[in-house]
């Protein structure tokens, strides 16, 4: 039979056009233990055929998934697990094996299959970590660790020992220059502490400004900081490259994707000998991922997951099975009941609740607190704790001081981090906090002990981005080792309403999911299998968008092609053009070589300037960047350096608001809003996220200045409560702004000779001190560092041969003494 997605995808279909397969087989997957002895035989063997036609063809990986669904939704049904546990040892789910074993789920009767069980634990144990693996993942990683190919990749779901993998490879000790990139600092956290416990003999390096000629060391690097790292003389012999199916994306506030291959092929320019490691659950083939096509890359597949999904529809106070196998909605399990009495009911110990929307994220979390269905927990001496903490050290009016009460946290990528990642690690320890509410930046932190999730909202996600989002629910580390088989079947509740979900019908999301792999949909142009043309259809305002598309990928090729250049010996404004697409300044600007040119000029002329000189920081960024430069902008935060008031507040925020701790800066900015508030001027500038209305200003030309990005403080004059958070929102995108674009300028200013040393280190780093400025490019923030100089704490911190942070006695109890969140912070690295 020849076969297509389409074909397979009808075959399923057509199963619910037997009667007798569809009877039994929906009575199974809904929990109906009204089985006859006869039926299960019947939907037993109906598995044990889905399996064989698998085995014929084993591109039909839905018949397959299906087949396993079955068995493992039997077996938990009926409290019968010896066919489980059949299936599983023909199929290599060992670890399912041990557990039924280990668990007395099935007795072994025979010598034989004790003889097998003994050998299958010796042989497929990772024993460094303790944990079984199946036959695919064992053979997977196998292969690949003796594998001689330059470019590997490991393609598996997650949780299949990804980074086990990678400390693998680190143990063996093959490579001396060693790189893995991640592509969010939440990440590179998480990747530095797995690191840390191999005590490994090399320098943990993870900021490029740690970087001192090492000849060996271990890079934990963003996709921006080892490219700085390579600007400045180094390179890699091997390249990790986590989450790589970023390096297909490309969008106009997200250049990832960009600077990732970059990364890889100036690596590549300047060791024709690097090794580069794909690691990925998302990629479907792995020719897309080559740059160019000459290019081979040996691919290792872990295909079969050891979980399911049972997926539900709430819509119109009705709840829906639905059976992605089939492609059917079967009869309502539930009717006349709202949103928030559902999620309740069908709540378990951790539950995630997913929206895209920072603002909406809030507001979910404000409604639940209000429903009077969810109780209040019991705040035991660990909760009062967290609650004080986030009182004296954020705020009092903090939504989430509230929320905490019912067990309610939420996370989003508009909260400072360190809030941010208190919340993550008090959900994952505090067994009481039951419900958090998050976007996709629960995906680039901490892994969480999630094991129930709400869809709130379809927009803006794919089928990939479904699948990366179930894929956190129920992770193999805690179903294996809380013992759990349960666990492997998930609960994936999609709630569609008005208010979170809008018009958009959440079926036609749904419905994605009946395939077991999506096509890659490659938007960046420096990749070898790119296509313009299977990006844009064939009507007339779709080939204006080609076309502007077409120009703009001529523009990035020419750029990089630029950087690859032997350029020993360029000029100033050449040099200038090369740092700007280096460091992604370049996207600030149109035309570039004008720019450069303009910019050399004005290097030139101020250099020695004495008024130059004598400038403030913010005051010389504005003379070299934005000053009759305006007509060439358009990054709109960056346009806004042109107004006085803006220059002003920059200027305080680097001498000192970032030296403040969290409270002051929020107390400050809740003052100012007040006063804004009740001012001829209440529009406060916040972003598209939390943004409310438009307001024309003839300062500004960016069309980014046209879409609801003001708050209007005056409607909330007499809310304290909102203006609290709303500072706490506004610190956080200020924070951005300094760290991925004003920083940028700045280092520029450093890297060409316009501000001394000691002037960018007191302006970035808030100190002159070099020990205190280590401690700042592990990672440690400003405000951290100001307290350790103020408290003469730096002689009692050091950094190992290795670069691990060491601290002695007087500093451990100098630590107990100090704020939870300094504590939390500072022990992070420690």
């Amino acid at each position: 039979m020849k076969y297509d997605k389409g074909t397979e995808k009808t075959q399923l279909t057509n199963l619910k056009n037997t009667n007798k397969f569809k009877d039994v087989y929906y009575k199974l997957i809904q929990g109906n233990s009204d089985i006859t002895l006869e039926e299960q035989e019947f939907i037993l063997l109906s598995a044990i055929l889905f399996f064989n036609f698998y085995n014929n063809d084993n591109r039909f990986k839905s018949f397959f998934k299906l087949a396993y669904y079955i068995i493992l939704k039997y077996s938990q049904l009926f409290n019968d697990f010896k066919p489980l546990y059949d299936i599983s040892i023909q199929i290599g789910f060992f670890p399912i094996c041990n557990i039924l074993v280990d668990d007395k789920k099935i007795e072994l009767d025979n010598i034989s299959s004790i003889i097998s069980h003994n050998l299958v634990k010796s042989k497929f144990i990772n024993a460094r970590e303790n944990y079984i693996e199946t036959l695919e993942q064992h053979n997977s990683v196998r292969q690949l660790l003796e594998s001689s190919s330059d470019t590997l990749a490991y393609i598996a779901p997650t949780s299949f020992g990804k980074s086990s993998l990678i400390s693998t490879f680190l143990l063996q000790k093959k490579f001396l220059k060693i790189g893995i990139i991640v592509p969010t600092k939440s990440l590179l956290m998480q990747t530095f502490k797995n690191i840390k416990k191999l005590n490994l003999d090399y320098k943990i390096i993870l900021h490029d400004e740690m970087y001192d000629n090492q000849d060996k060391f271990i890079g934990v690097l963003t996709q921006e900081r080892a490219t700085r790292l390579i600007n400045k003389g180094g390179y890699f012999d091997i390249l990790f490259i986590d989450e790589a199916h970023k390096i297909f994306e490309y969008k106009k506030d997200n250049s990832r994707g960009l600077i990732l291959s970059r990364l890889i092929k100036i690596n590549k320019s300047k060791n024709d000998k690097q090794k580069v490691i794909y690691l990925s659950p998302l990629i479907d083939n792995k020719d897309n991922l080559k740059l160019d096509n000459i290019e081979t890359i040996d691919s290792f597949e872990v295909k079969h997951n050891l979980k399911c999904e049972e997926i539900f529809l709430f819509k119109d106070n009705t709840i829906r099975q639905y059976d992605k196998f089939t492609g059917e909605y079967l009869s309502p399990k539930n009717q006349n009941i709202n949103e928030f009495d559902y999620i309740k009911q069908s709540s378990k110990n951790k539950n995630f609740l997913f929206h895209y929307s920072p603002n909406k994220i809030e507001m979910l979390a404000n409604e639940l607190l209000e429903d009077e269905i969810f109780e209040d927990i019991e705040i035991d001496a660990e909760i009062q704790k967290i609650i004080d903490t986030l009182q004296e050290e954020v705020h009092e009016d903090f939504y989430i001081n509230s929320t905490i009460y019912k067990g309610i946290v939420y996370i989003h990528a508009k909260m400072p981090n360190i809030i941010k990642e208190y919340l993550e690690y008090q959900f994952n320890q505090i067994d009481k906090f039951k419900y958090i509410i998050a976007n996709s930046v629960i995906l680039e932190g901490i892994n969480l002990p999630i094991d129930n999730l709400y869809i709130m909202s379809t927009d803006y996600q794919n089928g990939k981005d479904l699948v990366n989002l179930i894929g956190r629910v129920n992770r193999l580390n805690y179903v294996f080792k809380e013992k759990k088989l349960n666990k492997l079947i998930s609960n994936i509740h999609f709630v569609s309403t008005q208010k979170y979900q809008g018009d958009n019908d959440m079926k036609n999301k749904i419905k994605l999911l009946r395939d077991y792999s999506f096509s890659d949909i490659i938007q960046n142009p420096l990749l070898s299998e790119y296509s313009i043309d299977e990006l844009f259809g064939k009507g007339k305002n779709e080939l204006e968008r080609k076309e502007k598309k077409q120009k703009k990928d001529d523009e990035i090729i020419e750029k990089t092609n630029y950087l690859l250049e032997n350029n020993n010996e360029l000029t100033l404004e050449q040099r200038i053009k090369k740092y700007f697409i280096e460091n992604n300044i370049d996207d600030f600007y149109t035309d570039l070589d004008f720019v450069s040119n303009f910019i050399g000029q004005k290097i030139v002329a101020y250099k020695e300037n004495i008024n130059f000189i004598s400038y403030n920081l913010i005051l010389k960024v504005y003379w070299i960047f934005i000053k009759q430069l305006e007509a060439n902008i358009i990054d709109f935060e960056i346009e806004r350096l042109k107004n006085e008031k803006a220059q002003s507040y920059y200027k305080n925020y680097l001498e000192m608001t970032q030296k403040l701790p969290l409270k002051n800066n929020i107390q400050s900015t809740f003052q100012y809003f007040e006063e804004k508030a009740n001012s001829s001027d209440p529009y406060l500038f916040i972003g598209t996220t939390f943004g409310e209305t438009t307001r024309y200003s003839s300062n500004y030309k960016s069309d980014e200045y046209l879409k609801k990005v003001y708050v209007n403080l005056y409607n909330y004059k007499d809310n304290d409560k909102k203006l609290i958070n709303l500072s706490i929102t506004k610190l956080k995108i200020e924070d951005d702004f300094v760290s991925f674009k004003l920083n940028k300028l700045i280092n520029f200013l450093y890297d060409f000779g316009l501000i001394t040393k000691s002037e960018y280190n007191l302006n970035t780093y808030g100190t002159d001190n070099e020990e205190l400025i280590n401690l700042t490019k592990i990672g440690l923030n400003v405000n951290i560092i100001s307290k350790l100089k103020e408290d003469n704490q730096y002689e009692n911190i050091k950094f190992t041969n290795i670069g691990n942070l060491e601290v002695n006695n007087q500093f451990k109890e100098y630590l107990n003494n100090q704020s939870e969140l300094f504590k939390f912070e500072v022990n992070k690295f420690l």
